[in-house]
């Protein structure tokens, strides 16, 4: 079997090798949190949304959202029923969260609709050569031997930027560097010949994308360099644990840690 490799496996890895370890090699029981069936569920009405042309009412794209938050959130219920087990936010526990994610989620997704309806409905889903909306888009790019799939959120463009450039979906915090937008424009480059120099995150608590992220030095070979650091890594059995208490305090697999530091 071929042993694909991706953004997120990238992230995890530099994250804490040996939470890649317990997370994707052992498949330990991992803790489970609200915010999790929130960003799936904001992620699936964003995408129902966009097929349907951006004829979908707000109250279908709501319904959505909810029949796809209930499905993950009881998937994760009936894998962990004890609620004292789950990711607390703050000072919302297990049930009470679950509760105020729901309403969350329903927010951001009122707060896409809008943004493309209201505040920038220039900035559409670019259209592959193929035909396909380019949401939810599937890819596959081997990397000098190292093969790297996943899914871009959006590719987007705009009659004032006309070269389609990648946009991911965030329902939490803002992630900490350009990597994963790096990756995707990598892919549309040897997918499809689009030389990308911009990428952005649309920010579900804010209903606006950030400003745009340059990846120009994140060239082909870089990226190459980077997965296959981590593949050498993984193949060789190198998992060294780096624990920090602000890290260990949200590690799913925490319990499964003999390195945990919080």
């Amino acid at each position: 079997m071929t042993d694909y490799r991706s953004a997120s496996q990238l992230g995890e890895f530099k994250l804490c090798p040996e939470r890649y370890r317990l997370h994707r090699i052992e498949r330990v029981w991992e803790r489970p949190a609200a915010w999790l069936p929130q960003g799936l569920a904001v992620h699936e009405a964003a995408e129902a949304w966009e097929r349907s042309g951006r004829t979908m009412s707000l109250d279908e794209a709501h319904e959505v959202y909810r029949e796809s938050y209930t499905k993950h959130t009881n998937r994760l219920c009936e894998e962990t029923p004890r609620w004292d087990y789950w990711f607390s936010s703050g000072p919302y526990h297990g049930e009470a969260d679950i509760e105020r994610r729901h309403r969350l989620g329903l927010e951001q997704v009122t707060r896409y609709v809008h943004y493309y309806t209201v505040t920038a409905p220039q900035e559409v889903v670019w259209t592959t050569p193929a035909g396909d909306p380019a949401i939810e888009l599937g890819f596959e790019i081997n990397l000098d031997g190292v093969p790297v799939r996943g899914y871009l959120d959006q590719v987007t463009t705009c009659p004032a930027r006309p070269t389609p450039w990648p946009r991911d979906l965030k329902t939490g915090n803002l992630p900490g560097d350009a990597f994963q937008l790096a990756v995707y424009a990598i892919a549309l480059l040897l997918n499809y010949g689009i030389s990308v120099t911009i990428g952005d995150y649309w920010m579900g608590r804010s209903g606006k994308p950030t400003l745009p992220y340059a990846l120009t030095e994140w060239t082909v070979e870089r990226v190459t360099e980077e997965f296959h650091q981590m593949d050498a890594a993984v193949r060789a059995g190198r998992f060294e644990p780096k624990p920090e208490p602000a890290k260990c305090r949200f590690c799913p697999v925490q319990a499964s840690c003999a390195y945990a530091a919080a």
